[in-house]
């Protein structure tokens, strides 16, 4: 059940993606899935994506308050991420977790996935996935 914080939340986030539709921008709507110390020091950066990326929401595996971006636990992926129709997502996490992280996030509605956690993914028919290193500017 959804909390009324929740919905606010999800309430701004729609605000924002409206503004920057108004503003012409060419940046991809994605949504950040992490687990990890890398993951959180990313979560820290407000630009980590680059700029070719506007983050949405993140998912984490444990509770973690970010100064940059709402944080949602990664049992809300399968809720929110229809909702906020969003087709990108950015998956930072042990590569242990990758390949089941990835199948949930396909049935979601996520089309495309920039992978950063070591693992070497498959594409899917309905599935792109890039796999890159994680940006290297996280120390400073």
């Amino acid at each position: 059940m959804e909390t009324k914080r929740q919905m606010e939340i999800l309430k701004k986030i729609s605000q924002a993606r409206k503004a920057q539709a108004e503003e012409c921008g060419k940046a991809e709507d994605v949504v950040f899935v992490g687990s990890g110390l890398l993951a959180e020091l990313l979560l820290a950066r407000p630009g980590f994506a680059g700029p070719a990326a506007h983050v949405l929401a993140a998912f984490f595996d444990k509770p973690l308050q970010s100064p940059c971006f709402e944080v949602f636990g990664q049992d809300k992926l399968q809720n929110l991420i229809p909702r906020l129709d969003v087709h990108t997502a950015i998956l930072c996490v042990p590569h242990r977790q990758a390949a089941a992280l990835a199948d949930t996030l396909e049935h979601c509605g996520i089309t495309r996935i920039l992978n950063w956690s070591g693992a070497d993914l498959m594409p899917r028919p309905h599935l792109a996935i890039l796999n890159e290193e994680p940006p290297a500017q996280v120390q400073g």
